[in-house]
């Protein structure tokens, strides 16, 4: 573990550590058996426009690899922090683009550079609870991003049947390879722009209600029942 700490400190550390995660990550999301869980107000691709899709910190394992990246330009939010330069080499490596920034640090000119990138016809991709939460609770940033950008808010959930979860703030998933896996996509959700403040608060409940729903639809899946 030191390690590894020691030379995430360093560009090439970096570089290397991100490939060995891509190869890591995209082994096992190969090796899982997938199935697209779907209802009538399901996201599904049919044109090209711009998306703000949603997970997790928790499930951004296989998150990124879930997505239509072969048919939308996406853009992950990324930290600049050196664990951050480390998933740089997977999202390049899974044709991502990445906007630097947190909600902390750089934040004004990452939500400027988001805002830019729908505007230029780009989606993005976000994990409404990160970077440290609290877990499974949405924050008002990706509201303020739809209402401003006028892209809909599309959420993604997933889970395999074989996982262990991590000790750590987010109970991070780490799924196991030649398992089971489900993931659903969310009805896109729009926010008008021009909305009082007690509308944003509606809005911000319902879309916690909904993300709460997927997450509970997709962690209640049964496998054992599927028909073989």
């Amino acid at each position: 573990m030191k390690f590894i700490k020691r030379i995430s400190k360093n560009r090439f550390g970096q570089k290397f550590l991100g490939y060995l995660v891509f190869i890591i990550t995209s082994f096992t999301y190969k090796s899982i058996s997938w199935k697209l869980l779907k209802n009538s107000n399901s996201y599904y691709f049919k044109k090209k426009e711009s998306i703000i899709f949603c997970t997790w910190h928790n499930r951004l394992y296989c998150g990124p690899y879930l997505l239509p990246t072969d048919k939308l330009v996406i853009n992950a939010l990324q930290s600049s922090h050196s664990d951050g330069m480390m998933t740089d080499v997977l999202f390049k490596l899974i044709n991502m683009k990445i906007i630097y920034g947190s909600s902390k640090k750089k934040g004004v000119s990452a939500f400027i550079k988001m805002i830019r990138a729908i505007e230029n016809g780009e989606s993005l991709a976000i994990t409404p609870d990160g970077p440290k939460g609290p877990r499974e609770i949405v924050k008002d940033g990706i509201i303020k991003l739809a209402q401003n950008t006028g892209a809909p808010i599309v959420p993604l959930f997933w889970k395999v049947k074989n996982h262990k979860i991590l000790n750590s703030w987010d109970n991070f998933i780490i799924p196991f390879p030649f398992s089971k896996g489900v993931y659903i996509f969310g009805k896109p959700i729009h926010v008008r722009r021009k909305v009082t403040e007690k509308k944003l608060f509606e809005i911000k409940n319902l879309i916690q209600y909904e993300f709460d729903r997927l997450t509970k639809e997709v962690d209640n899946y049964n496998f054992n029942k599927e028909i073989i």
